[in-house]
C-alpha cells in the first residue's frame, strides 16, 4: 500500500475533510485489494489484515469522536440561544423592497 496515499487519508480523517477521506478511502481500498492479490504468504495477508483492522478501528474511533464533538457545539449553542431571550422584531418584515 502506498505511504503517501495512507498519510493523505489519515490526515483527511483527522481533520475532518470527510468528502476527500471518502474519496482516499476508495482508492485505499483498490490498494489493499491489489496488496491482497499479491502476497505470496498467509503471513503477508495476516499483516495486511491487521494494518488495515487497526487503521480502520482508528479511523471509525476518530469519526465518532468528531461526531460527538459536534453533537457538544450544537447542543451549547443551542442552550445559550434558548437564554438569550427574544429576538428583536424586524421591521421591515413583510413589506415589499
Amino acid at each position: 500500500m502506498e505511504p503517501k496515499l495512507t498519510d493523505r487519508l489519515h490526515a483527511a480523517i483527522q481533520t475532518g475533510a470527510w468528502s476527500t477521506a471518502q474519496e482516499l478511502l476508495a482508492s485505499f481500498r483498490v490498494e489493499v485489494e491489489a496488496a491482497w492479490r499479491a502476497a505470496a504468504t498467509e503471513q503477508e495477508r495476516r499483516e495486511i489484515a491487521e494494518n488495515v483492522t487497526g487503521f480502520l478501528q482508528w479511523a471509525r474511533a476518530m469519526t465518532i469522536t468528531s461526531r460527538e464533538h459536534a453533537r457538544g457545539n450544537l447542543n451549547r449553542l443551542n442552550r445559550r440561544l434558548a437564554y438569550a431571550g427574544p429576538h428583536p422584531s424586524n421591521p421591515h418584515r413583510g413589506l415589499d423592497a
